[in-house]
């Protein structure tokens, strides 16, 4: 039987700047369907994380995206990033900007899907307008839009709940939801502890993990609760202790 390739597979990875050690030894994998909820204070290293998965940071130990490094081509065809500043083109319209991002993953269907989330999140009514025009929120919207609509193993958001009012927010858990169901992983941050509860209603197998002194700690989900329960690393030394390290096991 073939072994699976998992969307994203991270080793050891650390990551070092400015002398200072921001992220240690973090071990995680998701496998086909998962979504992985990263919560930590600001500060503790969750947008260090993401920057260092896709590319963007130096980084030591390994990362993989489909059995891949995720500097190549191959690799980078296999998932999207959203910031957590939204990333557009004052020059292309709403519309342009679904048209865009479905020929740059040549995925012709992707338009339409995209158009679609854009409805749902209702900005149809300003399809015709440029992002310099609108708030952050719609900004926010019309970002997620663009990577929600495209069909790709690995999706990699990073506060993407930031600036949306309730009913995005709600529209955002959903979507999110369609895409595990489909077969996608995700790996979100977000720190609103309104959303466990979203997620958990509607993913109810959605993992979550929290970013402390640079260590990733998993915690065990409670579906009947809405809310998660710490599983508790062991007193021994972090050199000595395993349970230090996240268990990707499922």
């Amino acid at each position: 039987m073939t072994e699976e390739i998992l969307p994203l597979e991270i080793r050891s990875l650390e990551v070092v700047l400015s002398q200072r050690q921001i992220l240690d030894d973090i071990s995680l994998t998701l496998k086909k369907g998962d979504l992985m909820w990263l919560r930590g204070r600001n500060g503790a290293g969750k947008s260090t994380l993401m920057r260092a998965l896709v590319g963007l940071l130096t980084y030591r130990g390994e990362v993989f995206i489909k059995g891949e490094p995720p500097y190549t081509l191959k690799a980078k065809s296999k998932f999207i990033y959203v910031p957590d500043e939204a990333l557009l083109y004052d020059d292309l319209s709403l519309s342009e900007h679904a048209r865009f991002s479905s020929m740059s993953y040549f995925q012709g269907d992707a338009e339409a899907k995209i158009l679609g989330l854009l409805e749902q999140f209702q900005l149809t009514p300003y399809l015709g307008e440029y992002p310099t025009a609108h708030s952050r929120g719609m900004r926010q919207k019309l970002s997620l839009s663009l990577a929600l609509g495209l069909d790709l193993p690995l999706y990699i958001l990073d506060e993407p709940y930031n600036a949306l009012d309730v009913q995005a927010q709600e529209t955002l858990s959903e979507i999110l939801a369609a895409k595990i169901k489909s077969g996608a992983s995700i790996l979100v941050t977000a720190h609103q502890e309104g959303i466990t509860r979203s997620l958990l209603e509607r993913i109810p197998h959605a993992r979550q993990a929290d970013l402390e002194d640079g260590k990733l700690l998993e915690r065990i989900t409670s579906k009947k609760a809405g809310k998660a329960l710490l599983d508790k690393p062991s007193d021994k030394s972090p050199d000595k202790s395993p349970d230090k390290s996240l268990d990707t096991s499922l």
